[in-house]
């Protein structure tokens, strides 16, 4: 499991379920980045460096992929998915353990917003 970022610690999830989260907002900001013309003009001026714009991206926007990620990992556990016995035991540890922050989660999506501005 890949250690997760200081400031992506208050995704309130299981690890697991958090890192799936931040691998799937990492992945959308390849799309922002090549579709988002703010983003192009902002690095072509020299305001703002891709590492510093993919933080704040990946900060803002990974709690909207906790339950996406939720699912991806519990579509793991199904019985004709590739993944051996170990790994199934403890994608379902961390769903049941994860359940239980979920209540909380309404107030991180209500902060999670694709930044306009990245300075």
């Amino acid at each position: 499991m890949k250690r997760i970022p200081r400031n992506y610690a208050g995704l309130n999830a299981h690890r697991l379920v958090a890192s799936v989260a931040i691998e799937m907002a990492q992945e959308w900001f390849e799309v922002y980045a090549r579709d988002n013309a703010v983003y192009r003009k902002l690095r072509a001026d020299g305001q703002v460096t891709e590492r510093a714009a993919r933080a704040l991206f990946v900060e803002r926007v990974a709690p909207r992929f906790l339950e996406d990620a939720r699912a991806q990992l519990a579509s793991m556990l199904a019985a004709d998915a590739p993944t051996c016995e170990y790994t199934k035991e403890q994608i379902y540890e961390a769903l049941c353990l994860d359940s239980d922050l979920r209540a909380n989660r309404f107030v991180a999506e209500d902060q999670a917003a694709i930044p306009t501005a990245l300075h």
